[in-house]
């Protein structure tokens, strides 16, 4: 592989609530991926700055913590933020496969032994063209039988159409929330986007419900989408 192999951990850093309550959520989206079959799992929020790639970082951290195969995809192309947080390169990585200038086995990192990671790659002035593409779907369906999870970072869902076109190819959507950020009118227009082309909402994350002074420590239920809603 072009990248170097990593062997850090992120979630051992995070406080005990933060770690649990990703776990609680890890085993409410197992049950229901065990129940659909599906393993390509799309992030998104309605909005900037709201953690889905936080998110969508620890959960895959902690499905590979399981000794499963497990793939984190950042399609976030614009503003990439996961090779940031998992502090690993980015000179090449999905743009880069999909412009057919390298290839897979040369751009995806090794994070550990279970978790590999395809960084974004280089900024390009078409991304929503890679992303549409045919070969963004042959990439997909080689993920699909190499790995047992797939997990994608997209775009906010009411700023970029990526985020729309990303999430139609995957077998469920995450919305994720954050208090005193995210509106119901936010989350209701996001919702919406995703219903009319029939893209499953598994449900929604919501961040920073740790009380004051706690900007990440404590995730609200995940559910149904329609459990939630913002003053």
């Amino acid at each position: 592989m072009a990248n170097k192999n990593v062997n850090a951990n992120i979630a051992t850093k995070a406080p005990f609530a933060v770690v649990e309550a990703y776990k609680n959520i890890r085993i409410r989206l197992l049950s229901m991926l065990e129940e659909s079959g599906g393993k390509v799992i799309a992030f998104t929020s309605p909005n900037a700055s709201e953690g889905k790639s936080t998110t969508a970082v620890n959960m895959a951290i902690n499905l590979a913590q399981l000794n499963k195969k497990v793939i984190l995809v950042d399609t976030d192309i614009r503003r990439a933020t996961v090779h940031k947080k998992l502090k690993i390169d980015n000179f090449t990585g999905l743009s880069d496969i999909l412009a057919r200038e390298i290839t897979f086995d040369n751009a995806v990192t090794k994070y550990n032994n279970f978790l590999d990671v395809l960084t974004s790659g280089s900024i390009t002035n078409n991304p929503s063209d890679l992303i549409g593409s045919t070969d963004f779907d042959k990439l997909l369906e080689q993920l699909r039988q190499e790995y047992d999870f797939v997990i994608i970072d997209t775009p906010p869902v009411n700023v970029i159409s990526d985020s729309l076109s990303v999430s139609q190819k995957c077998d469920g959507v995450i919305i994720i929330t954050r208090i005193g950020v995210t509106t119901y009118a936010d989350v209701r227009d996001a919702v919406s986007s995703l219903e009319d082309l029939n893209i499953n909402v598994l449900g929604t994350i919501i961040n920073g419900a740790g009380g004051a002074g706690s900007s990440y420590s404590k995730y609200g239920k995940y559910g149904s989408y329609s459990k939630y809603g913002y003053q």
